[in-house]
């Protein structure tokens, strides 16, 4: 009886690459949408904090 508490469909967790899970950031190719060659089917796309950040370089942040 206790599975009729829980809903029918839960949403999946936010995806994170198992190349940013183990801290290889900067080798990971799942930042942005890509298309896998398949109609419909795409890959995931990696939520990670380390792709939400865009770098500014030095000389245009100190020009600011």
């Amino acid at each position: 009886m206790t599975h009729a508490l829980r809903p029918a469909w839960t949403p999946d967790p936010p995806y994170v690459s198992s190349l940013c899970t183990i801290g290889t950031h900067d080798q990971c190719r799942d930042a942005k949408s890509r298309e896998s060659g398949i109609p419909e089917l795409r890959y995931l796309v990696c939520t990670c904090c380390c792709h939400r950040v865009s770098p500014v370089p030095v000389n245009e942040a100190s020009q600011s």
